[in-house]
């Protein structure tokens, strides 16, 4: 061998043992910063029937100063009807009965609520059930401040006035309680209502006709510029479902979906850098749900990105932003095993971080919640130790 071919196979040589170090050096540097950054789910409530089951709107932290996360399940409990609970830290892993539902008779009117609970001014819990109340199409009630253990009904829906709301009530700019219903109305496709705290006191503020959506499943979102924002599962130009804009004054305009952008979005929307962001249940490249956007002010739903099954699919519930800048959220189908996710959306990527398969929870249909401390808290309707449903805790 010449010494030109010797010092060329060297060279090839030393440059493979460069190589390999670097190699082996960049995945030792790689590898505790991806391990530093895994994601945790931790289950921290199991439903048994008797402290409730399916959970379907999530958890809330109260105002106060107890730091309790507050809640509802839409079964179970010692009626079978539903209940709220509160959650005690540090831990939250033990769980209080606050109520037991009662249908619609009994000292606590309501069944199966599905929308969650939210904390007002005054320092009492709202909230509505889906079915339950004289009626039997639902109602709105008060949990008093004092303990939340002694529930006032304010409305029950009678279907003229509105049906079954599973969205949860939000304080308008007026101090009254606003929701929607998924039924029920002039057309039986939903309204836009709002109640008083005070007085019970219900007024409609718009209807759904069809043509302007059917069938709103989330809550409201009061934007900004004064507006309220919205979506429905059906109706529209294409039958899709819309998002919708409503002036205080209740002149209400859809946008629609196409399938492309989105379809029968259940999700409510959330505002950031002058857009409103949701998610849809179906639509998008695969037909497997979507997340979309519309500016502030209204406008033609534009997709962000779309679910595939591996990072989740048939998403229901809302995003949040968390601290660190990106968006979370929950797809109640999808994943390694077809029983959802816990997903992460950095600019048009969605990455799906937890697949639940069962026995950590199955089914999350609800909106997450992020504590001061970090720590992400939800809920899965399905799963555990009793296949009725879980509170988990995730830590990015």
């Amino acid at each position: 061998m010449n010494k030109i071919n010797l010092y060329k196979q060297r060279q090839s040589k030393n440059k493979v043992l460069i190589f390999t170090s670097l190699t082996v050096l960049a995945s030792s540097l790689v590898l505790p910063f991806q391990q530093a950054f895994a994601a945790t789910l931790t289950t921290v409530v199991n439903f048994n029937g008797t402290n409730g089951a399916s959970p379907r709107a999530g958890v809330f932290k109260g105002n106060g100063t107890d730091g309790n996360l507050y809640g509802t399940t839409s079964a179970g409990g010692t009626s079978g009807k539903g209940t709220a609970f509160k959650l005690t830290p540090t831990a939250f892993t033990t769980l209080t009965t606050l109520i037991n539902f009662t249908g619609t008779s009994g000292i606590n009117k309501g069944t199966n609520p599905v929308a969650r609970l939210f904390q007002a001014a005054d320092g009492n819990l709202y909230g509505a059930t889906f079915t339950g109340g004289t009626s039997d199409l639902g109602s709105v009630f008060k949990l008093a401040k004092t303990a939340f253990t002694t529930l006032t009904t304010l409305t029950n829906f009678t279907g003229t006035n509105g049906a079954n709301p599973a969205g949860r009530l939000i304080t308008g700019t007026d101090g009254n309680l606003w929701g929607t219903s998924s039924t029920g109305g002039a057309n039986n496709k939903g309204t836009i209502f709002k109640v008083s705290p005070t007085t019970g006191a219900l007024t409609t503020v718009a209807t759904f006709s069809g043509t302007n959506g059917a069938t709103p499943l989330a809550r409201l979102q009061l934007g900004t510029d004064g507006n309220y924002y919205g979506t429905t599962s059906a109706g529209g130009a294409s039958g899709k479902g819309v998002v919708y804009k409503l002036t205080p004054a209740g002149v209400l305009t859809p946008y629609s979906f196409s399938g492309a952008n989105g379809a029968n979005s259940q999700s409510a929307l959330i505002e950031s850098s002058g857009f409103l962001y949701g998610t849809s249940k179906l639509g998008g490249a695969n037909n497997k749900g979507a997340i979309f956007r519309i500016p502030l002010g209204g406008g033609t739903p534009v997709l962000v990105a779309s679910f595939n099954g591996t990072n989740g699919a048939n998403p229901t519930a809302a995003l949040i932003k968390a601290s660190n800048g990106n968006f979370y959220g929950t797809a109640s189908a999808g994943g390694a095993n077809n029983k959802g996710v816990i997903y992460q959306l950095t600019g048009a990527t969605i990455t799906g971080l937890i697949s639940f398969n069962g026995t950590n929870g199955a089914t999350p249909e609800s909106t997450l919640i992020q504590l001061s401390n970090g720590d992400i808290y939800g809920t899965a309707s399905f799963g555990g130790t009793s296949n009725l449903g879980t509170v988990f805790k995730f830590v990015i």
